[in-house]
Protein backbone atom coordinates (compact mmCIF):
# COMPACT_ATOMS: atom_id res chain seq x y z
CA UNK A 1 0.00 0.00 0.00
CA UNK A 2 1.21 2.96 -1.14
CA UNK A 3 2.52 5.66 1.53
CA UNK A 4 0.30 8.94 1.10
CA UNK A 5 2.62 12.57 0.51
CA UNK A 6 2.78 14.34 3.27
CA UNK A 7 0.60 17.84 3.15
CA UNK A 8 2.56 20.93 3.82
CA UNK A 9 0.15 23.13 6.28
CA UNK A 10 2.47 26.46 6.31
CA UNK A 11 1.24 29.32 3.84
CA UNK A 12 2.89 29.44 0.93
CA UNK A 13 2.49 32.22 -1.68
CA UNK A 14 0.87 32.42 -5.24
CA UNK A 15 3.89 32.18 -7.08
CA UNK A 16 4.88 28.63 -5.36
CA UNK A 17 1.74 26.82 -6.00
CA UNK A 18 1.72 28.13 -9.25
CA UNK A 19 5.10 27.25 -10.04
CA UNK A 20 7.31 27.75 -13.63
CA UNK A 21 5.22 28.68 -17.00
CA UNK A 22 3.59 32.01 -16.32
CA UNK A 23 5.31 35.44 -16.72
CA UNK A 24 4.16 37.60 -13.77
CA UNK A 25 3.16 41.59 -14.26
CA UNK A 26 3.10 43.45 -11.05
CA UNK A 27 -0.08 45.52 -10.58
CA UNK A 28 0.39 49.25 -11.49
CA UNK A 29 -1.41 51.84 -9.41
CA UNK A 30 -3.90 53.80 -11.19
CA UNK A 31 -3.85 57.56 -12.27
CA UNK A 32 -5.46 60.46 -10.58
CA UNK A 33 -6.72 63.52 -12.77
CA UNK A 34 -7.25 66.48 -10.66
CA UNK A 35 -10.14 68.18 -11.16
CA UNK A 36 -8.35 71.97 -10.31
CA UNK A 37 -10.94 72.28 -7.56
CA UNK A 38 -8.62 72.34 -4.18
CA UNK A 39 -11.00 71.78 -1.69
CA UNK A 40 -12.37 69.28 -3.79
CA UNK A 41 -9.80 67.14 -4.65
CA UNK A 42 -8.96 67.23 -1.15
CA UNK A 43 -11.59 65.48 -0.43
CA UNK A 44 -11.12 62.11 -3.05
CA UNK A 45 -7.13 61.66 -2.41
CA UNK A 46 -5.83 63.93 -5.17
CA UNK A 47 -8.82 64.31 -7.34
CA UNK A 48 -10.92 61.47 -9.57
CA UNK A 49 -9.09 58.03 -10.30
CA UNK A 50 -8.88 56.63 -13.92
CA UNK A 51 -10.64 53.49 -14.89
CA UNK A 52 -13.72 54.07 -12.08
CA UNK A 53 -16.91 55.13 -12.96
CA UNK A 54 -17.88 58.80 -10.95
CA UNK A 55 -21.43 59.88 -10.29
CA UNK A 56 -21.93 63.53 -9.87
CA UNK A 57 -25.78 64.23 -8.52
CA UNK A 58 -26.78 67.68 -9.17
CA UNK A 59 -30.08 68.08 -7.39
CA UNK A 60 -30.93 71.39 -8.66
CA UNK A 61 -29.71 74.13 -11.97
CA UNK A 62 -27.63 76.23 -9.35
CA UNK A 63 -25.64 73.42 -7.63
CA UNK A 64 -22.76 73.86 -10.01
CA UNK A 65 -22.69 71.20 -11.96
CA UNK A 66 -22.16 73.26 -15.14
CA UNK A 67 -18.77 74.53 -13.38
CA UNK A 68 -17.84 71.11 -12.35
CA UNK A 69 -18.40 69.63 -15.77
CA UNK A 70 -16.07 72.50 -17.18
CA UNK A 71 -13.10 72.12 -14.64
CA UNK A 72 -13.05 68.40 -15.90
CA UNK A 73 -13.03 69.36 -19.50
CA UNK A 74 -10.07 71.78 -18.01
CA UNK A 75 -8.60 68.77 -16.33
CA UNK A 76 -8.43 66.64 -19.79
CA UNK A 77 -6.78 69.46 -21.32
CA UNK A 78 -4.08 69.96 -19.36
CA UNK A 79 -3.39 66.28 -18.90
CA UNK A 80 -3.66 66.64 -23.17
CA UNK A 81 -6.23 64.09 -23.01
CA UNK A 82 -8.84 63.47 -25.82
CA UNK A 83 -12.61 64.08 -23.97
CA UNK A 84 -16.07 63.28 -25.15
CA UNK A 85 -19.22 64.60 -23.63
CA UNK A 86 -22.34 62.52 -24.37
CA UNK A 87 -25.24 65.63 -23.73
CA UNK A 88 -28.21 62.78 -22.90
CA UNK A 89 -31.27 65.76 -23.44
CA UNK A 90 -29.04 67.36 -26.23
CA UNK A 91 -28.53 71.03 -23.78
CA UNK A 92 -24.95 71.75 -23.64
CA UNK A 93 -24.03 75.36 -24.90
CA UNK A 94 -20.86 75.86 -26.07
CA UNK A 95 -21.24 79.30 -26.08
CA UNK A 96 -20.50 78.96 -21.85
CA UNK A 97 -17.31 77.10 -22.10
CA UNK A 98 -13.89 79.07 -22.80
CA UNK A 99 -12.59 78.18 -26.71
CA UNK A 100 -9.98 76.25 -25.67
CA UNK A 101 -11.99 73.55 -23.67
CA UNK A 102 -14.16 72.46 -26.93
CA UNK A 103 -11.54 72.94 -28.99
CA UNK A 104 -10.88 69.06 -28.96
CA UNK A 105 -14.04 67.95 -27.04
CA UNK A 106 -16.16 65.78 -28.97
CA UNK A 107 -19.52 66.43 -28.59
CA UNK A 108 -22.55 63.84 -28.73
CA UNK A 109 -25.88 64.92 -28.62
CA UNK A 110 -28.36 62.90 -27.84
CA UNK A 111 -32.06 62.96 -27.95
CA UNK A 112 -32.80 60.02 -25.02
CA UNK A 113 -31.54 58.03 -22.53
CA UNK A 114 -31.07 54.79 -24.25
CA UNK A 115 -28.83 57.27 -27.25
CA UNK A 116 -27.19 58.72 -24.48
CA UNK A 117 -26.05 55.19 -23.12
CA UNK A 118 -25.47 53.52 -26.36
CA UNK A 119 -23.08 56.31 -27.25
CA UNK A 120 -20.95 55.74 -23.66
CA UNK A 121 -20.92 52.33 -24.27
CA UNK A 122 -19.25 52.68 -28.23
CA UNK A 123 -16.77 55.77 -26.76
CA UNK A 124 -15.79 53.63 -23.74
CA UNK A 125 -14.08 50.91 -26.13
CA UNK A 126 -12.06 53.44 -27.81
CA UNK A 127 -9.02 53.95 -25.89
CA UNK A 128 -7.97 57.03 -27.56
CA UNK A 129 -10.30 59.10 -25.32
CA UNK A 130 -9.29 59.92 -21.84
CA UNK A 131 -11.87 61.38 -20.60
CA UNK A 132 -16.18 60.31 -21.14
CA UNK A 133 -18.52 62.34 -19.47
CA UNK A 134 -22.11 61.85 -19.82
CA UNK A 135 -24.93 64.96 -18.85
CA UNK A 136 -28.22 62.90 -17.58
CA UNK A 137 -29.25 65.97 -15.90
CA UNK A 138 -32.36 67.10 -17.83
CA UNK A 139 -33.54 64.14 -19.11
CA UNK A 140 -36.80 62.87 -18.03
CA UNK A 141 -37.07 60.70 -14.98
CA UNK A 142 -39.01 58.46 -16.04
CA UNK A 143 -36.34 57.65 -18.87
CA UNK A 144 -33.74 57.28 -16.20
CA UNK A 145 -35.98 55.05 -14.01
CA UNK A 146 -36.21 52.90 -16.73
CA UNK A 147 -32.28 52.24 -16.79
CA UNK A 148 -31.66 48.80 -16.06
CA UNK A 149 -29.16 48.39 -13.44
CA UNK A 150 -27.04 45.76 -15.74
CA UNK A 151 -26.56 49.02 -18.24
CA UNK A 152 -24.20 50.51 -15.14
CA UNK A 153 -22.42 47.51 -14.41
CA UNK A 154 -21.23 47.04 -18.18
CA UNK A 155 -20.14 50.58 -18.49
CA UNK A 156 -18.37 50.13 -15.29
CA UNK A 157 -16.72 47.46 -16.65
CA UNK A 158 -15.57 48.71 -19.34
CA UNK A 159 -13.88 51.78 -18.02
CA UNK A 160 -11.87 49.14 -15.96
CA UNK A 161 -10.12 48.58 -18.45
CA UNK A 162 -8.67 51.72 -19.63
CA UNK A 163 -6.72 54.32 -18.02
CA UNK A 164 -9.56 57.17 -18.49
CA UNK A 165 -12.30 58.57 -16.80
CA UNK A 166 -16.06 58.19 -17.23
CA UNK A 167 -18.03 60.95 -15.05
CA UNK A 168 -22.04 60.72 -14.88
CA UNK A 169 -23.66 63.65 -14.03
CA UNK A 170 -26.85 62.92 -12.85
CA UNK A 171 -30.02 64.67 -11.37
CA UNK A 172 -30.39 62.02 -8.46
CA UNK A 173 -28.57 59.05 -6.86
CA UNK A 174 -29.18 56.22 -9.29
CA UNK A 175 -26.10 54.60 -10.81
CA UNK A 176 -25.50 51.29 -8.35
CA UNK A 177 -22.07 50.48 -9.90
CA UNK A 178 -20.68 54.00 -9.51
CA UNK A 179 -17.48 54.06 -7.36
CA UNK A 180 -17.77 57.20 -6.90
CA UNK A 181 -20.26 59.40 -5.79
CA UNK A 182 -20.55 63.17 -5.28
CA UNK A 183 -23.43 64.86 -4.42
CA UNK A 184 -23.45 68.98 -4.80
CA UNK A 185 -25.00 69.71 -1.96
CA UNK A 186 -25.26 74.01 -2.56
CA UNK A 187 -27.17 76.77 -4.65
CA UNK A 188 -24.91 79.28 -6.50
CA UNK A 189 -25.94 83.00 -6.72
CA UNK A 190 -26.17 85.10 -9.70
CA UNK A 191 -23.21 86.85 -8.43
CA UNK A 192 -21.28 83.73 -8.10
CA UNK A 193 -22.41 82.56 -11.38
CA UNK A 194 -21.39 85.74 -13.15
CA UNK A 195 -17.41 85.27 -11.85
CA UNK A 196 -14.67 83.44 -13.65
CA UNK A 197 -14.29 79.88 -13.33
CA UNK A 198 -11.89 79.54 -10.60
CA UNK A 199 -14.29 82.01 -8.36
CA UNK A 200 -17.50 79.79 -9.24
CA UNK A 201 -15.63 76.70 -7.43
CA UNK A 202 -14.91 78.49 -4.52
CA UNK A 203 -18.79 78.32 -3.81
CA UNK A 204 -19.39 74.81 -4.41
CA UNK A 205 -20.86 72.93 -1.59
CA UNK A 206 -20.51 68.86 -2.13
CA UNK A 207 -20.78 65.35 0.16
CA UNK A 208 -18.74 62.78 -1.23
CA UNK A 209 -20.90 59.73 -0.36
CA UNK A 210 -19.04 56.96 -1.77
CA UNK A 211 -15.47 56.84 -2.64
CA UNK A 212 -14.04 53.63 -3.82
CA UNK A 213 -10.81 53.34 -5.46
CA UNK A 214 -9.87 50.32 -7.36
CA UNK A 215 -6.68 48.92 -6.37
CA UNK A 216 -4.85 45.39 -7.46
CA UNK A 217 -3.20 45.41 -3.71
CA UNK A 218 -0.97 42.45 -3.45
CA UNK A 219 -2.37 39.95 -6.36
CA UNK A 220 -0.21 39.65 -8.81
CA UNK A 221 -1.44 39.35 -12.32
CA UNK A 222 -1.20 35.92 -13.98
CA UNK A 223 -0.06 35.95 -18.05
CA UNK A 224 0.55 32.89 -19.37
CA UNK A 225 3.88 32.71 -21.11
CA UNK A 226 4.58 31.75 -24.35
Amino acid sequence: MALARAVQLEPVSLREIIGEGVRWAAGTDRDTLGTGIDHFDRALGGGLSTGVLCEFVASNPSSGGQTVLLHLLEGARKERRFAALVDGANAFDPQTAPPALIEHLMWVRCGSVEQALRAADVLLRDENLGMVIVDLRDCPGWALKRTRSTVWYRLQRLVGRWEGTLVVFTPRPMIPSAQIRVALAGRLTVAQCDANLADVSKGLVFDVLRLRKQEMGDFPKLIQAG
